[in-house]
């Protein structure tokens, strides 16, 4: 990953995690979460001089549309129970991703899911980067 919009999408997914994993919502300070998990990253030098927009946006637009997300997703798994037993952080890649894909809209799909499967390669291996390039490939 090499340019700002890339760091800023895989802040998203960690702070979508983040808030997942921690029970927080989008109306809880957003700006702290990112701020922890920039400090606590290699980030720092690369994200210093954004305001981090598409960050904000990626992250309430999941939480402004988890249901849609949700069963979009659901309904592009041939398992529609699997969705349960996903890991929380490629949970939470899919879900930006299928908020980039279907509901912003304002980036080819190929992009956003080639962005999306560098940002799963970064914490997964193989295996879950092809069930990700499946599902994102197969939406409507």
């Amino acid at each position: 990953m090499s340019d700002i919009k890339s760091y800023q999408r895989l802040l998203a997914v960690q702070a979508l995690y983040e808030s997942t994993i921690n029970k927080k919502g989008v109306n809880d300070s957003f700006d702290e979460l990112i701020l922890h998990i920039v400090e606590n990253s290699n980030f720092k030098n690369k994200i210093n001089s954004s305001k981090l927009l598409l960050t904000k946006e990626i992250f309430k637009g999941v939480f402004s549309n988890l249901k849609e997300i949700d069963l979009i997703l659901r309904s592009s798994l041939n398992n529609k129970s699997k969705v349960q037993s996903f890991d929380k952080l490629l949970l939470s890649i899919f879900r930006c991703a299928i908020y980039e894909i279907e509901v912003k809209k304002q980036i080819s799909k190929k992009i956003v899911i080639s962005e999306y499967l560098l940002i799963s390669n970064h914490f997964f291996g193989n295996k879950e980067a092809t069930l990700l390039n499946g599902v994102l490939d197969n939406l409507r």
